[in-house]
């Protein structure tokens, strides 16, 4: 074993590359999920997701012959997994079934404002005033996007609405814990490490929520519905989370947090493909904004 070292910085194309591949993931597995949770409580899809996940990244590890780092270097990188998918999954998921889609869709989206004013704080880094308007554009472009939802805008509770919120709060802090990690270790080893670490809380936390009542093991489980599950996992976890850690090697965590904004658009046309949905006018206009808005903060970084 050794201890946390620097690793090659990928180029800006690739890192782009990642982040888009990350988000892509994220609202195409969106879709499978949704279907997944009529054969699952969301607890226990969760479990079934994260084992799927931390199996195949351990077995990427293993593989790949990464070297393993010093035992408490692991842990300190492990631990920043209970932020995100540990607690921001763990308060979010009910805050889904307390709120709409729209809202919870636009809650998610000020992940990159949250990002923005933790890097203020924490790394002294100022977002500049194009930044401002790319994340306000960026923002009003996902909600435009989240009109469409069945629900529309409104209509949560506050409770929900908060859960969602905290969450988000939660997976801001997360990226920009992984941001300063990302670049002392292999993106692969950090992703298990971190994941490994949330699928402990989840489990304990669904532990509870048998216990208490609150959710319930299936009667019964089909086969398809099991490999929904599993290989939603492995795409909204695993492969989601490895492209967004390589990315981070190679892009500031403001302007990382921006590719979030992306993840809505390629929910619709995962809605689109798998759920024969429709594009309305707004979600294009909705989508046009946050492309705009993003390719406009990569070029004024030199993208």
């Amino acid at each position: 074993m050794t201890d946390a070292i620097s690793h090659p910085v990928p180029p800006r194309s690739v890192a782009v590359a990642a982040m888009l591949c990350s988000a892509a993931c994220w609202g195409g597995a969106t879709v499978m999920t949704k279907g997944a949770l009529d054969a699952f409580d969301p607890f226990i899809l969760l479990v079934i997701q994260l084992l799927a996940s931390v199996a195949a990244l351990w077995t990427a590890v293993l593989l790949s012959s990464t070297s393993l780092l010093a035992f408490r270097p692991m842990v300190r990188a492990g631990s920043t997994g209970v932020l995100e998918p540990g607690l921001a999954y763990a308060v979010g998921v009910p805050g889904l079934a307390l709120t709409t889609a729209g809202n919870a869709s636009v809650i998610a989206a000020l992940e990159p404002v949250f990002i923005f004013l933790g890097a203020w704080l924490l790394f002294r880094t100022r977002p500049t005033l194009r930044a401002i308007v790319a994340i306000v554009t960026a923002v009003i472009g996902v909600t435009l996007v989240s009109l469409t939802y069945p629900a529309g805008l409104g209509g949560g509770s506050v409770l929900g609405d908060g859960l969602v919120l905290f969450g988000t709060a939660l997976a801001a802090a997360y990226v920009l814990a992984s941001s300063k990690l990302a670049v002392t270790m292999p993106a692969v080893l950090l992703t298990a490490l971190q994941q490994t670490a949330g699928l402990g809380l989840v489990v304990i936390l669904s532990a509870f929520a048998l216990f208490a009542g609150w959710q319930a093991l299936p009667a019964s489980v089909t086969l398809p519905a099991l490999g929904l599950a599993i290989l939603s996992g492995l795409i909204q976890y695993a492969l989601a989370f490895w492209l967004y850690i390589v990315g981070l090697k190679g892009i500031a965590p403001g302007l990382a947090g921006m590719f979030l904004t992306t993840t809505p658009i390629f929910g619709v046309f995962g809605g689109i493909v798998f759920l024969g949905e429709r594009l309305v006018l707004s979600q294009l206009l909705g989508m046009t904004l946050v492309i705009v808005s993003l390719v406009a903060l990569l070029r004024s970084r030199g993208g």
